[in-house]
């Protein structure tokens, strides 16, 4: 029997075999999703080309001077966030893998992509950096999308190849001292390359995509650095700025009939917190689980400009709905510290949005690198992959899923947090200290508004004065409320 059905399979077209795209999820499926990233550079035939914004992951490294070694004759192009490129102990892997084969480019702008894309056939595309805290501390989603003959899947990395030339042909060669080749060019279409393909199944939406495109003159002193190509602002016909990426996204939420699940690091436009108070009023279910940086408790309005903090806004906004004055706002902060700081992070770093997942026929799903804010519409690259249609149902589950992990991080069957949870936050050491942000993952707890509030609140009692100075001293991992010192930590000031 189990031989017939490997016959049966056999005789079916590839299109009916192709893997439909999957996710993976940190902390606790990433070293899964890395393994997955290197096995992908590791086993590459022609091309690799990756994206990096931030880079301390050995194993990448180590993958791609994997592939230069067994195969001398890929191309490996790597485009950095422009400030890596200055950075001398990241030159210094630079030289080395140039040393073998590679080309380094450093862009034009922030570099925020986070995509990694092997012979136009395997694609990663997430919202992790090349970082051990993207692996096993903070929450990160990565789609993988692989086309074995699937004419969707090969639709969608066609798009990919052409936002990394997007990127590759305008950003500066990175030229080291024993480099085998300069960085070469790649094909584009400069008309057609910043507007986003219109598919029934799977679209990139790019920031790039607000700029206008144009070639550089082959003896300006940009080409000569590699700027094969110029990346301009483009404005629409009312004089504004096209704002491609939020605009599809507040489509889809507009578009909403049932649900709308957010997962943000960042959430500074207003736009979208307007949609997002449209579709409450809608009566669809709204919920946003963003990270502990985006708790807070003042909004800075001011006459000739309001404040860019959306998520507090967006919750006053839902007070003031009609009946809402009582409701808790549908927001969970990710909580981890009292004042988050890099060196303690334990990241809610997605930047997905799920709608209407109930429905598979009509649900839709965006993720990708794009924080919602300004600053990734127009001064970094940074993308959204809109998936539409039943074929993603699983993939549409899997993103619904971890959005309920971080909505129940550590609450009861009661949906109140648990105690041992906020304790944790509360723990009195020697009787004269606290801790000021959480030690793992697994301390990190999702809370309401008002359960974060009230948190604070009980702070005030339990280690009075830890407020005052904090947020200058948020490196530090300890208050001593009987001494009035932070101390503790390597980036303790």
């Amino acid at each position: 029997m189990k031989r017939l059905k490997i016959a049966l399979l056999a005789l079916l077209p590839a299109t009916l075999l192709a893997a439909p795209p999957y996710a993976l999820f940190s902390p606790h499926q990433g070293d899964e999703a890395f393994e997955k990233m290197y096995d992908y550079v590791k086993g590459a035939k022609k091309t690799t080309h990756i994206t990096i914004y931030s880079w301390s992951d050995g194993g990448i490294t180590d993958a791609m001077e994997d592939l230069l070694t067994k195969n001398p004759g890929v191309k490996l192009r790597v485009v950095l966030h422009r400030p890596l490129g200055s950075k001398s102990s990241i030159l210094s892997k630079v030289a080395k893998l140039e040393a073998m084969g590679a080309m380094f480019k450093r862009a034009k702008q922030n570099m925020h992509e986070k995509f990694v894309l092997v012979d136009s056939k395997n694609l990663s595309n997430s919202s992790a950096n090349m970082s051990g805290g993207a692996k096993n501390r903070y929450s990160e989603d990565f789609t993988f999308i692989e086309e074995e003959g699937e004419a969707e899947n090969k639709a969608i990395i066609k798009q990919f190849e052409k936002e990394f030339a997007v990127m590759w042909n305008s950003s500066d060669d990175i030229v080291t001292k024993d480099e085998t080749q300069k960085a070469d060019i790649l094909p584009l279409d400069t008309v057609a390359a910043n507007l986003p393909v219109n598919t029934t199944a799977m679209t990139l939406i790019a920031s790039s995509m607000n700029s206008t495109i144009s070639e550089n003159s082959v003896n300006s002193a940009d080409y000569k650095k590699g700027r094969i190509i110029d990346l301009s602002d483009r404005f629409l016909d009312n004089g504004e700025q096209p704002y491609i990426v939020s605009t599809a996204l507040i489509k889809a939420i507009d578009n909403a009939e049932k649900s709308v699940w957010l997962a943000l690091n960042h959430f500074n436009l207003y736009s979208v917190s307007e949609a997002l108070i449209r579709a409450v009023k809608r009566g669809v279910d709204v919920r946003l689980s963003v990270d502990n940086q985006e708790f807070k408790t003042n909004i800075r309005d001011t006459a000739s400009r309001p404040s860019i903090e959306m998520t507090p806004r967006f919750v006053r906004d839902y007070k003031k709905i009609p009946g809402n004055d009582k409701k808790e706002a549908p927001v969970r902060v990710h909580f981890y510290s009292h004042a988050p700081h890099f060196s303690s992070w334990i990241l809610n770093h997605h930047k997905f949005v799920i709608i209407d997942n109930e429905n598979p026929a009509k649900a839709v799903l965006l993720a990708g690198s794009f924080n919602l804010s300004a600053n990734a519409e127009f001064n970094q690259f940074d993308n959204l992959v809109e998936y539409k249609g039943a074929q993603f149902a699983g993939l549409y589950n899997d993103y619904a899923k971890q959005h309920e992990n971080l909505w129940n991080l550590n609450r009861n069957s009661d949906d109140k947090p648990k105690k041992d949870a906020v304790d944790y936050f509360k723990t009195v050491y020697d009787d004269s200290y606290v801790r000021l942000h959480a030690a793992n993952p697994e301390n990190a707890v999702a809370l309401s508004w008002s359960e974060a509030i009230k948190l604070k609140k009980e702070m005030n009692s339990v280690a009075p004065g830890m407020f005052r100075q904090l947020y200058s001293k948020k490196g530090c991992m300890f208050f001593n409320f009987v001494k009035q010192t932070y101390f503790g930590g390597a980036d303790c000031r």
